[in-house]
């Protein structure tokens, strides 16, 4: 900031991201919340208050946690999302289902296939107004529609960006010495031949390390298979995978009691799992992903018969 220049040898950018803002009129007035730092957290901790009125702007993960958080504080909540299903976009309209069924049992009023039109209010958010004209009170808001990835100090310095900073296997990027790791990093990932750019603290955890390596010359492949997790009510889940496209989603266990797993397959093969209640099963559902073989429908749905039995030599681990 005051100018003075360093040199370096190798030089990592852990730049993170930064929340998308939604361009509606209201949306700077007091009482609208992101959910980002720490600050953010403890400003939002005071408001959770018993009776209060939260407008919630977005059904993604930050979404829904903060309306089942709210929810369990006693709040009134109304939460508002673009598309036909909470976590549709990752999860798509079967498993999203069920989140809807969730939150709506839990008291959480959904506006599904809604978008929002502006926050109204003098000083402070006293309402929101969907595009179609509903009017909602509120006591404040919470937004959570997404991050965007700070690539612009790349950028600047003439380093490739698209959807972040892209690196290679090695986190590193087409100029030498210089890696990028966490949120800002779209990263070539061997196991799924694409540039994959993961939102979540477990990645930015495992990656900074594997960045050090590399740059301290241990030229260490990243291969991370994604994980993230979320609890919401008394449902916890661990997602493991990568998944942009499937064929179909077949569910293992009792979806109407929130004790199942989830697949989505693509001819045949295991991209993505979500366990849900189900617990000690995330390292054989990241060995049917890491196989890449076709496994059999039937078995992969039935309970009785234990993942690691679907492949006959489990790669185990990530």
């Amino acid at each position: 900031m005051g100018g003075e220049r360093l040199g370096y040898d190798r030089l990592l950018l852990a730049t993170g991201a930064r929340p998308r803002r939604l361009p509606v009129p209201g949306a700077e007035l007091e009482g609208v919340y992101e959910l980002r730092t720490l600050e953010d957290c403890a400003a939002l901790r005071e408001r959770l208050q018993a009776g209060a009125r939260l407008a919630v702007i977005g059904a993604g993960w930050i979404g829904a946690e903060v309306a089942a958080s709210a929810r369990m504080k006693g709040l009134e909540v109304t939460m508002i999302e673009p598309a036909s299903m909470p976590l549709e976009r990752v999860l798509g309209p079967e498993v999203g289902a069920i989140y809807r069924d969730l939150h709506a049992e839990h008291g959480v009023r959904l506006l599904l296939g809604r978008t929002l039109e502006a926050f109204e209010g003098q000083r402070t958010v006293g309402a929101v107004r969907t595009a179609d004209g509903e009017r909602i009170s509120c006591d404040f808001a919470v937004v959570g529609v997404g991050v965007m990835p700070r690539s612009e100090i790349a950028q600047r310095a003439g380093i490739a960006v698209a959807n972040g900073i892209a690196v290679d296997e090695y986190l590193q990027t087409k100029v030498p010495g210089v890696f990028a790791a966490g949120d800002v990093a779209n990263a070539r990932h061997p196991l799924y031949e694409a540039s994959i750019r993961v939102e979540h603290w477990a990645n930015a955890l495992n990656q900074g390390p594997a960045a050090a390596r590399n740059m301290l010359g241990a030229r260490v492949v990243y291969d991370r298979i994604p994980y993230f997790f979320s609890d919401q009510y008394d449902v916890g889940m661990e997602y493991s995978g990568y998944a942009t496209s499937w064929d179909e989603v077949v569910l293992r266990g009792d979806p109407a009691a929130r004790e199942f797993i989830a697949f989505w397959l693509r001819d045949g093969r295991v991209l993505a799992g979500m366990n849900v209640n189900v617990w000690d099963v995330n390292d054989d559902i990241q060995a049917l992903i890491r196989s890449g073989e076709a496994v059999d429908r039937a078995r992969l749905e039935d309970p009785s018969v234990p993942l690691g039995e679907l492949l006959a030599s489990p790669a185990r681990g990530s």
